[in-house]
This record gives C-alpha cells, structure tokens and sequence, in this order.
C-alpha cells in the first residue's frame, strides 16, 4: 500500500506543471488558449507594452543607464537637424496658422526638446505649432513632460484613472485583413478624425508650444501635420516565416513542453522537439503549414521582387502593423496636408530574421527574460514604400531611403557641429560635441575590445513621404 501511494503522489507531482510568475505567467495562458502557440508578433508586443510587465512600461530604459543609446540622447545636434527639417516643411507648406507635430515613441522627449529650443527663434513657426506624443506608457509620459520643462500637465477625462491601459494601438496585428490589403480603397480613418481625446496636455516651458498625450493618431486634431518616427518602426512587432517542403511555414512561440505535457503524455509522443535551454521557458517552433497570415503576407511582400532573390530567400519578416500605420500616416497627410520623417536602423529588404533582444547593453536571446529586454527589428524599407507605389493614384510621394549621414549631412551638421565647437566652454566639451556627431555620421563598424560603439551614419536610414505637390524634403 505504502509503495503504490508513494508512485501514485510521484506521478501527480510530475504531472503538476511548475509555476510561473509575471510576464511567462500571462504568456503561458495567452498560449494555452492560442491551442499551444503564439505569432512572434504577438510575442513580441506583450514584452513590449504588456500593461504590468511590459518593458517599455518600467520606465527610463533610455541612455547609459538603460539599455540602449539613442541618437538624439548622443547629440543635441540630431534633434536640432530634425527641427531644420521641420521648419522648412513648414515653410513649403506655406506657413499654415496651425500646425501639428507628432511624435511615435518620443523616449525621454529629448529629441523634440532639442527640436523646440532650436527652432525657438523662427517665431512663425513656434506659434503655429503644437506638440502632439503617441506614447503608451505612463512613466515616460512624465519623463517627456519633464524634459520639455511641462509644469502646468492636466489629465483629460480620456486619461483619469486609466494610467496602466494599453490601447489597441499600432503595435497590434490583428486586423491582419486590413494590413493585407492596405493597397485597397477604403473610407480613411483620417477623415473621420480627431477620435476620442488627448489623455493630457500641457503646455512647455521651452518655448510655450501646447502639448498632448494620445493614444494614438486617432485623437490627434485635424490640420497641416509633421510627423516624426524616430526608431519607432523597429519597435512593431513583426512575423516571421521560414520556407519548408510544406511552403512558407509561420515562426510561433511556444511555452517549455513540460507545461503543455505531462510526463506521461510525452513517453507517447515520438515526434521530435525543439532542444531545450537551461533556464529558458519558451521555445520556438515551425507551423506545421502555412498559415492565414503566411498566405496574406508572403505573396504580397515578394510581388515585383526579382525571381533570383525571391529564390534565394529562406527566411522572410514582415510587421503588419507597420504596414498598416505606414498606410494611416499617408491617409493623414492626404486628406491634411503634411510630411512624414522616418529615421531608423534598416535595410530596402525583404529581410530575413533580423528580430533581436538588447539588455544592459549586451544582445540576449529573443526569449530570454520576456518584459526586462528591449525587442527590435530591422524595418524593411521596401515595403513601406511598396504601400505607396501601389495606390499610385494617392495624394502622396515616397522620398527614400536614404543614409542617415546624407540627411544630416545635407541639412547642415557640419556648420552647426562648427559653431557649437566655437562657443564650447572646455576641450573636453568640444570632444564630447565632435565624438558625438561622428557617431551620428560614422560608417565605422565599431570595435567591441575597444569599446569604441559602431556608427549610425549607414546602419540608419531616412525615408519620407510628403502630400502631393509639395517640393522634394529638406534633407533628400
């Protein structure tokens, strides 16, 4: 009796699966009620924007502190350009009364800090403007409010007791009709805006432009707009598919097998699986075909490639919902007049598996630590300027891409670097000032023993669209 109790308990404790806690416990039951598996896209944006575990919800993950530089944190210099590009698609678009600028992502606001305090002087151009920042996560809500010196921040009635909610905003995928299908006409979000409210405002003290925090563009009042997306895109949530015998098969998350599978359940199953890790709970692995998303995306995405590339491609990543707000931001400047200015690490594409995970600075595996790593990929240029190549009949053209070194080079960094090394008040400021801007301009692949940081002047790049009839953009 005592040995058949003892088995029996064994058993039960084997078939038990072990806890999880935070973000792996959420994942485990958002994967459990997906039938097993999750897409990378959805993977990625809990560990992005998960209200609770979410990285971007902890708070200033920014700068030598956190885990990643970005360029404005490296020089003033690039947000000061930013704001030349600024004010002169102001000027083309004929100095309009208002003007709305917004910003995906703005991280500490550095970037748009730099941007009013350098443009402070063009008066047209700061009375006109209002600054608009798409931001989803409270804590940098009051950074950014901090740093444009924002004293006098209200909360909206859209914004009061509702600090930890994510939106469906653009880091999701599931209207993956829409994203498939974005070349077709439709009736424009755009027209139908602003949509709900700003979650608070403010007014900054830089140069007293009126300031608001939105969910999304949605909310953001109608009229001549500029938006800014400065390593936003590589942020979104992509998908990922590999070629098989079966056709293009979808990368998916699942969790360690010991929480799908009891011990029993796996002596019975012969089918091979994925090499576990030590102290890594999640796994990856193939759809066992092709899935609705590989049908949709794929075939799309390949069209009008050349057929030796097309035959040489092994792995493909895709992100809807960049695509999709791509589309949005074109609708946008269509219907109100405007510009576009995205700045981010990518290539033209199509792009393989370039999803990776950064964390106190070193690269981890993707699924390592999901909610405490900063998850990116390379944006694939190419399809965003497909979605305007195929609406050619659009209010809309596509400048781009272009190195980030020619964008700041032709709108002057080198003058402007000049006088910030005339006025710096020690040698080791205007050090600091020139090691700064090399990097922003650098194609130096950098030196890891020498802890010399590779440059961003071609790893960067800068695409643009512009509503139809407006000249070329400053900078391309």
């Amino acid at each position: 009796t005592t040995t058949t109790t003892t088995t029996t308990t064994t058993e039960a404790t084997e078939a038990t699966p072990r806890a999880r806690s935070g973000l792996t416990a959420y994942l485990e039951d958002a994967i459990r009620f997906a039938g097993g598996s999750i897409p990378v896209s959805e993977y990625v944006r809990e560990a992005l924007t998960h209200p609770e575990h979410g990285y971007y919800m902890r708070g200033d993950v920014f700068g030598a502190k956190g885990d990643f530089v970005t360029s404005p944190e490296i020089s003033q210099v690039f947000g000061e350009l930013v704001g030349v590009w600024a004010a002169l698609q102001y000027e083309a678009l004929g100095s309009p009364e208002t003007l709305r600028v917004v910003e995906f992502g703005p991280g500490r606001g550095t970037l748009m800090a730099d941007l009013l305090r350098g443009t402070s002087k063009f008066k047209k151009f700061s009375d006109a403007m209002s600054v608009h920042f798409i931001e989803v996560s409270p804590a940098l809500r009051k950074i950014q409010a901090e740093t444009l010196r924002c004293e006098d921040v209200e909360m909206t009635s859209a914004g009061a007791g509702d600090g930890l909610r994510v939106p469906k905003n653009v880091t999701r995928d599931e209207n993956m009709k829409n994203s498939a299908s974005v070349n077709q006409s439709s009736t424009s979000a755009s027209a139908k805006l602003p949509v709900g409210e700003a979650r608070a405002r403010g007014t900054s003290g830089i140069n007293g432009a009126s300031v608001s925090w939105h969910d999304g563009l949605e909310s953001v009042p109608s009229g001549p707009t500029l938006v800014i997306a400065h390593e936003f895109f590589d942020a979104l949530p992509v998908r990922q598919f590999q070629r098989t015998e079966r056709g293009w098969c979808e990368k998916l998350v699942t969790i360690d097998s010991d929480l799908l599978e009891t011990d029993a359940d796996a002596e019975k199953t012969t089918s091979p699986k994925p090499e576990k890790v030590p102290g890594r709970e999640l796994e990856m692995v193939l759809s066992p075909g092709p899935t609705p998303a590989s049908h949709m995306l794929v075939s799309r995405r390949l069209k009008g490639v050349p057929q030796h590339i097309v035959d040489g491609l092994r792995l493909l990543e895709l992100s809807p919902p960049s695509l999709s707000l791509w589309d949005r931001l074109a609708e946008r400047i269509e219907q109100h007049s405007g510009a576009v200015l995205a700045i981010d690490y990518g290539e033209e594409g199509p792009l393989g598996d370039t999803l990776e995970a950064i964390k106190d600075h070193k690269f981890v595996h993707v699924l390592d630590s999901p909610g405490e790593a900063d998850l990116s990929a390379y944006v694939d240029f190419g399809a965003l300027r497909q979605i305007i190549d195929e609406k050619p009949n659009s209010g809309v053209t596509c400048h781009g891409p272009i190195t980030q070194q020619q964008f700041l080079l032709s709108l002057g960094l080198i003058p402007r670097l000049e006088k910030l090394v005339e006025n710096a008040t020690s040698e080791a400021q205007a050090d600091e000032l020139i090691k700064g801007c090399e990097r922003l301009v650098s194609d130096s692949k950098g030196d890891a023993e020498a802890n010399e940081p590779p440059g961003m002047g071609v790893r960067y790049k800068a695409m643009c669209l512009v509503s139809r009839g407006l000249p070329k953009p400053a900078g391309f």
